[in-house]
């Protein structure tokens, strides 16, 4: 972890949308409000149970957003990508982190001080709504996560997954995953064996080709097909 000021609010094409309507003064006061930090690969970003006392916004690198189980189990949520914004669901119950955000590739991202934001937020409406329509993406997502694992098969939750992760967090295909099999694993809910079986199995039928950590989904729509039909 490293502390580097590098950036400059009003001249920033990696803010979050969340920030597109303000104004001067309140650019002018998230820039005094602010730090920068930077994560390496491994790094915990922010843990469960800790005081929520900055918002975060991510300007560079992959991190992954995990649920810790009182079991020992942990389930990936969702991964942060550049221009991504984080509160957390505790800012206006508990003011504490309900998720674990750790660095899955270099990381660089804005903490801004949350009384701070909040004050900012109060005055400027277009702010607050974009800041809700964030939140409503995040529990939409979080939705649909427990959908696929209550409804969906092993194989359906493992394309949904390769899909997810070409189209929407390294876009673009081939891909190089920067995630470990682990990751995968709690990913879709699944044991590492089954994955990596299933993994196997699509490369067989000639769905996939994995070429070290290069993914190349070669029949997109079958993937599809397994992916909804589960």
């Amino acid at each position: 972890m490293g502390f580097d000021k590098t950036l400059v609010c009003s001249d920033c094409s990696l803010a979050s949308p969340v920030f597109c309507h303000l104004g001067p003064d309140e650019v002018a006061r998230i820039e005094n409000s602010r730090i920068e930090v930077t994560y390496n690969p491994g790094e915990t970003i922010i843990k469960n149970g800790t005081p929520n006392t900055h918002v975060i916004s991510f300007n560079q690198g992959l991190a992954k957003i995990t649920l810790e189980g009182k079991n020992g189990k942990h389930f990936i949520l969702d991964f942060v990508r550049p221009q991504s914004f984080f509160s957390g669901p505790g800012l206006f119950i508990d003011k504490k982190h309900h998720f674990t955000i750790s660095a899955v590739e270099p990381c660089k991202l804005c903490l801004i001080e949350m009384g701070t934001f909040l004050d900012i937020m109060k005055g400027n409406a277009k702010m607050a709504f974009d800041y809700m329509e964030n939140s409503n993406n995040f529990i939409l997502n979080l939705a649909n996560k427990m959908e696929s694992l209550l409804v969906k098969h092993h194989h359906g939750r493992v394309a949904e997954a390769l899909l997810y992760l070409s189209r929407k967090i390294y876009k673009s295909n081939p891909f190089d995953l920067s995630i470990s099999k682990r990751d995968l694993s709690e990913m879709t809910g699944l044991s590492q064996e089954s994955v990596s079986r299933i993994l196997h199995e699509f490369t067989n039928e000639s769905l996939i080709q994995v070429t070290g950590k290069t993914f190349h989904l070669l029949k997109e729509d079958l993937l599809e097909q397994i992916s909804r039909n589960g």
